[in-house]
């Protein structure tokens, strides 16, 4: 969250330093690399290519990603862990409401700079199965029992929403993406336990947070993409 904030502070303050539009020496890329940093928090990796017109002023943009919790299979998860592996991907329309241009800071450095409104859908499969363990509290014999179980569960996820961004360069060569807005998410998910009644006489469920594959509803969209010239 740091490192987004200050990403759109530092893209933020510099737009104010571009005052000379005359002086054009930056033209619009045809087609850039870019990948999602903040992604790693959550053992992602994504990747993808943005395609621009020839005037700037759209794109389209294609992302693949894949998620590896590394914990083994052969060791005991707590019930509620998130040992997802799998993939997805994603494409989204871009409209730069202003478009992609050529910008002079006071220092005499020529730069890029466009805002955009996006739209996306994206789709993803993922697969959870390991050894798990659950402990419930008697309050009245103050025992503790814990339940072993194997879980095989199998997830898939799609939604879709929008974005507003800001895309800058940095040194010619380095392209900035700070990005902010919403979407919807549905799931479906089917889950085989071993023993098939994994907890005698407890109520048994979890919570999933909207970095959890099977989360359904309205989640928001931030972050920052880097990308470099193709």
């Amino acid at each position: 969250m740091r490192i987004i904030a200050f990403c759109v502070l530092l893209l933020g303050s510099t737009s104010g330093l571009s005052q000379d539009q005359n002086e054009q020496t930056l033209t619009t890329p045809r087609a850039l690399f870019k990948v999602a940093p903040q992604n790693f928090a959550l053992n992602t990796l994504k990747i993808g290519t943005e395609v621009f017109n020839k005037s700037g002023t759209k794109s389209y943009s294609l992302y693949l990603y894949g998620r590896f919790d590394g914990n083994h299979e052969s060791e005991p998860h707590y019930y509620g862990d998130d040992v997802y592996k799998g993939v997805g991907g994603e494409f989204q329309y871009r409209k730069y409401v202003s478009p992609m241009k050529s910008y002079v800071t006071r220092r005499n450095k020529s730069y890029l700079q466009g805002i955009y409104v996006s739209g996306y859908v994206q789709a993803a499969s993922f697969k959870q199965e390991g050894d798990f363990t659950y402990t419930t509290y008697d309050w009245n014999t103050g025992m503790r029992n814990t339940y072993s179980f194997y879980v095989d569960e199998n997830t898939a996820n799609w939604g879709t929403g929008f974005t507003f961004g800001l895309h800058r360069t940095f040194w010619s060569v380095l392209f900035v993406d700070a990005y902010l807005g919403g979407g919807i998410q549905w799931s479906d998910t089917i889950i085989n336990y071993t023993p098939s009644q994994p907890i005698p006489n407890a109520y048994y469920s979890s919570y999933s947070g909207i970095t959890s594959p099977d989360y359904q509803g309205i989640m928001p969209k931030f972050g920052i993409q880097l990308g470099i010239l193709l």
